[in-house]
């Protein structure tokens, strides 16, 4: 039902994933990092989330302390509820702006966008409705802005209702590849002769039913999943770029030495191997934990 009630929006959602993805790219690497910040790769998940949760639970208070004034008449209140809702209004900026940077990253033309970009328009007119509602209080109006923020908090409670749906439903920002480890093995285990192996090249291999990839430096081979915790994106096929390797489908960045994240989309780290050579043969044992 969301799906086909979102899909007119389609073009736009397409739009606007291409213009943020335009200014990240415009900005060069101080764009990479603040890209880091907003998608939460620091964090190992999501900001927008946390954001979100400031918003929902502020909005909550204010309210509560709104009705407490116009129905049950206690009086002083007037400067909390303010202040509150002005956090609510700045967190919301906050959720939106990382808002933003999560969804240019979701797949164009998908039943996930097309949700997604209905779930972030609601939610930008109702935070406009808690900066509203903060200039009434600042004049005096402090009834008509209990409404304003009434509505305002129906707005973004369905918002907050969608933005779930995307979630639990298409997995929107969740690691997708992150909980499957691959095979296990106990003992080191034979994948590829060395001297198969290109120097400096990230190369996949198999890993009994596990796609591995290789990047060899002299007698040194260091071994990461092929498949990228975020979204299952081929590592082999990215940049090799000093001791990281870049995914060619969303840019997150891994360690390769230990598959921590160094640049985000993805928050989980990759999944990594221990090797030796042995016998002229790479050997592998693990995943690495």
């Amino acid at each position: 039902m969301l799906e086909r009630l979102s899909r007119p929006g389609r073009g736009f959602g397409n739009g606007t994933a291409r213009v943020v993805d335009a200014i990240y790219r415009a900005l060069g690497r101080p764009g990479k990092l603040l890209q880091d910040l907003m998608n939460g790769s620091w964090l190992g998940h999501s900001l927008h989330a946390v954001l979100v949760d400031v918003v929902v639970g502020g909005a909550t208070a204010a309210l509560l302390l709104d009705v407490l004034r116009v129905f049950f008449a206690v009086d002083g209140l007037e400067t909390a509820t303010a202040w509150v809702v002005g956090l609510a209004w700045l967190a919301g900026i906050g959720a939106i702006l990382t808002g933003l940077t999560d969804f240019k990253d979701t797949a164009p033309d998908s039943a996930e966008r097309d949700v997604t970009i209905t779930h972030g328009l609601i939610n930008f007119v109702g935070n406009g409705g808690f900066a509203y509602s903060l200039s009434l209080r600042a004049s005096g109006s402090h009834d008509a802005a209990f409404w304003v923020l009434l509505v305002s908090y129906l707005l973004i409670s369905i918002g907050a209702y969608i933005g779930g749906h995307v979630v639990f439903k298409y997995g929107y920002m969740v690691n997708h590849n992150a909980f499957d480890r691959g095979r296990r093995a106990k003992d080191f285990k034979p994948v590829v002769a060395l001297s198969e192996l290109p120097e400096e090249k990230p190369t996949k291999v198999t890993f009994g039913t596990t796609a591995v990839m290789l990047v060899r430096r002299g007698e040194v081979v260091h071994a990461l999943k092929e498949t990228c915790s975020h979204a299952g994106g081929p590592l082999s096929e990215g940049e090799l770029k000093g001791d990281t390797i870049t995914c060619p489908w969303h840019f997150s960045t891994f360690r390769i030495t230990d598959g921590s994240v160094v640049h985000g989309r993805a928050g989980s780290r990759q999944v990594h191997y221990r090797t030796r050579v042995n016998d002229g043969q790479v050997e592998i044992q693990g995943p690495h934990d």
